[in-house]
């Protein structure tokens, strides 16, 4: 890899995207001291990041205040801990986003954005990126964005093979264009030339993103466009014929156009049927995402091995092997009931800042398509089914409660489904979030574990990262485990307790005021959805 010289006493360049291609005069990229104050163990450990630039990755479940971490480790104080060695040079860190919500353009409560305050006070990357009519935008493209952001950051060359150029389609143009503006709007706030090292610090809990980073591209082709436009055809024609509709938990019932389609997928071989039989309710993007490959590999003329080799399990190209010292980090609640309440109070908070209104703004100003993914996203979703119910009526306190319940119930669902994906992926270390401390204290708690963790040479980050695969809670009360085996497992035994877990509400309680002024404001929401809806069915006859 050809890499820009970084200049006099390790300073970073003025910011300049980068060129397809590097200048013919690149040599070897700059090594970047780090901090030594921290005795003979912390000196190895920046000897030996000198040659692998940092990069700190941070996942968690939903509500576990990984924001709120990420941004403290961006501060100066533990950035210069981590990247510098002259103690009158300042390191920051910048947020890349890992969220495929908080990407769109538009959406904001729903997608739990950072403040304007927040990203003024932190740097943030790849939000408000994507245009809400881009149903596209993938795991693949966002790992080819945050890389080429994580390489500009740290002052690198667009590395081969990650399409970084940005000579693509005219949507992926534009989108680098707005990364582009994003970037220098950033590097612009903080002064021309101020040759701050940064820390890159990607955030976020869209565990497919974080997968195809950490652990690169999977085995399945790319689909081709000819199979693109005709999987979203074929789909389209049976989904047209969907009559399913959403019953008050949440769950939709079955359908002949659903039924059908899976029928199709399902014939095209015993692998896609596999991979069909796989999904949870009548989930339309991922049965497409399937058919996709199917009719690639149908175009392609493959053979069985290639067929049979397909969704083996392989990946490639994670950012491990880019010549990154990649550290992942899971924070995970200590208490898992605890954790559950904090979803339900998130849920009601969201709902107080106005999700009906903003779904059903969106929604009517086509700001949130049905197909992109947004409108598919956990809230918007449950909005959407909400407001467009069938014989919808006033003062409906039994199926706005429903909605409120469904909506808490599904999130605290998807934060089981985060924390038992990343139980099973060996890449992360698990850090304990005390959830009987003060938000502030657990937060900076969290961020001094992951500043210890940078801090270590790499053949002691893994020592703790090692997780044996250990059942018996004895061991873990032994202290005979590192703290992440210990954090995994304990998360792991207190699943069986969570089934007696009773959600309920903390501030959206009938015959309280903010009870009354969600009511109403479900009411008008409705009332503007409903009456735009039998304005398409008008127009439709």
């Amino acid at each position: 890899v050809r890499l820009l010289v970084a200049g006099a006493h390790h300073r970073f360049l003025p910011f300049r995207w980068p060129d397809s291609h590097c200048s013919p005069m690149s040599v070897d990229f700059f090594t970047r001291r780090q901090r030594s104050s921290l005795g003979a163990a912390s000196k190895e450990s920046i000897s030996e990041k000198n040659n692998a630039p940092l990069v700190i990755v941070i996942a968690g479940p939903t509500g576990v205040g990984k924001s709120a971490v990420a941004a403290s480790l961006c501060g100066a104080n533990r950035a210069s801990k981590i990247l510098c060695s002259n103690g009158n040079t300042d390191a920051v860190g910048h947020i890349v986003s890992a969220d495929s919500v908080q990407a769109y353009n538009g959406v904001q409560v729903g997608a739990n954005k950072p403040t304007e305050e927040e990203r003024n006070m932190t740097p943030h990357h790849l939000i408000d990126i994507v245009d809400a009519n881009n149903y596209a935008y993938n795991a693949a493209e966002w790992m080819e964005d945050a890389i080429l952001v994580v390489n500009d950051l740290v002052g690198r060359c667009p590395l081969e093979g990650t399409d970084a150029d940005g000579s693509k389609d005219g949507r992926t143009q534009e989108r680098r264009e707005n990364i582009r503006k994003n970037m220098h709007a950033v590097m612009q706030s903080g002064g021309e030339n101020t040759g701050q090292p940064i820390l890159p610090v990607v955030v976020g809990g869209t565990m497919m993103y974080l997968q195809w980073l950490v652990h690169g591209r999977p085995d399945a082709p790319r689909p081709s466009a000819e199979a693109l436009e005709k999987a979203a055809t074929v789909l389209s024609k049976f989904r047209s014929s969907d009559s399913s509709s959403t019953l008050s938990d949440g769950t939709k019932t079955s359908s002949p156009g659903w039924d059908a389609a899976v029928n199709h997928v399902s014939s095209l071989g015993p692998l896609f049927k596999a991979r069909v039989d796989k999904l949870y309710g009548n989930d339309w993007y991922r049965l497409r995402r399937i058919l996709e490959v199917g009719y690639t590999v149908e175009g392609g003329n493959a053979t069985d091995d290639q067929i049979n080799a397909l969704y083996s399990g392989q990946r490639y190209g994670g950012i491990g092997t880019l010549g990154f010292d990649v550290r992942c980090f899971f924070l995970c609640p200590d208490d898992r009931m605890k954790h559950a309440e904090l979803i339900d109070k998130r849920c009601e908070d969201m709902i107080l800042r106005g999700l009906l209104r903003e779904t059903t703004d969106l929604s009517l100003s086509g700001g949130l398509p049905d197909n992109g993914q947004p409108a598919r996203a956990i809230g918007y979703r449950q909005a959407l089914d909400y407001l467009r119910r069938k014989d919808a009526k006033n003062e409906d306190a039994d199926t706005l409660n429903g909605f409120m319940d469904n909506f808490a119930a599904v999130t605290r669902r998807y934060a089981k489904k985060q924390m038992q994906w990343f139980r099973r992926d060996k890449s992360f270390l698990f850090v304990p979030v005390s959830l009987s401390e003060s938000p502030d204290n657990r937060i900076e708690d969290a961020a001094d574990i992951i500043l210890s963790m940078c801090l270590l040479s790499r053949e002691d980050y893994e020592k703790e990262l090692y997780s044996p695969d250990a059942k018996d809670v004895n061991e873990v009360q032994g202290g005979s485990l590192p703290l992440s085996a210990k954090t995994k497992l304990e998360n792991e035994n207190q699943a069986k307790g969570m089934k007696f877990f009773i959600g309920k509400r903390h501030k959206i309680i009938e015959g309280t005021a903010e009870y009354g002024g969600v009511i109403r404001e479900a009411d008008a929401c409705t009332k503007q959805m409903q009456e735009f809806l039998d304005l398409l069915e008008r127009a439709e006859t």
